[in-house]
């Protein structure tokens, strides 16, 4: 029995050989003797978007993946960790900043079907800004700044970070109430499965 890169091979509960079998028509791991089945691997993450005099907070990345990329800060979610405790959380690390959240913005939705690949939700928030001084965490990221959307193009800025930039400053401005999430699609993100849920324009 032949195993992708990065798949597991023994069960998690008792050390037995992993066998592949079809449940629930997809082809699975399954321990022969505990019976543990492997349904696959998520990850979730959160980034929040501060929005001051019609600019957004960016982190430039210090680390791969995205070392020298300018992005929303944000991060994973703890296994036993509330989304909104983790934005804030990623916030006040990388910038310094103590913020709350305001409402959520986005979801991003990522599926991959290659093993060993992790099924990515991303949740993106409008967060207010309540105190704290801008600091950057150089274990974390290596600059910090706001910036309007319209700067962005001169540098390395994540383009779905642009677009949620965007985003909250349209929702912040006076206008009618919103109508929801709305799918979108023109946005370029990595993965070729992965949809986008936020904000009509």
């Amino acid at each position: 029995m032949a195993f992708a890169q990065n798949e597991f091979r023994y069960c998690p509960l008792c050390s037995a050989l992993l066998e592949y079998n079809i449940i629930e028509d997809k082809r699975r791991l399954k321990c022969p003797v505990c019976g543990y089945t492997h349904w696959g691997e998520f990850s979730l993450g959160v980034g929040g978007v501060i929005v001051k005099n019609n600019k957004g907070l960016l982190v430039q990345r210090a680390y791969h993946p995205g070392k020298g990329r300018w992005t929303i800060p944000g991060g994973f979610v703890e296994q036993d960790e509330k989304i909104e405790h983790a934005v804030v959380r990623e916030i006040r690390e990388e910038t310094g900043l103590i913020t709350q959240p305001v409402t959520i913005i986005a979801i991003k939705d990522r599926p991959e079907d290659l093993p060993g690949v992790k099924h990515d939700i991303y949740i993106v928030f409008l967060m207010e800004l309540l105190g704290g001084e801008l600091k950057p965490d150089p274990a974390e990221v290596s600059a910090v700044g706001f910036f309007a959307p319209e700067q962005c193009s001169d540098f390395n800025a994540a383009p779905l970070s642009v677009d949620m930039i965007e985003k909250a400053i349209k929702y912040t401005k006076p206008g009618p109430a919103n109508p929801g999430f709305i799918r979108k699609d023109t946005i370029s993100m990595v993965g070729s499965l992965t949809t986008l849920f936020t904000l009509p324009e």
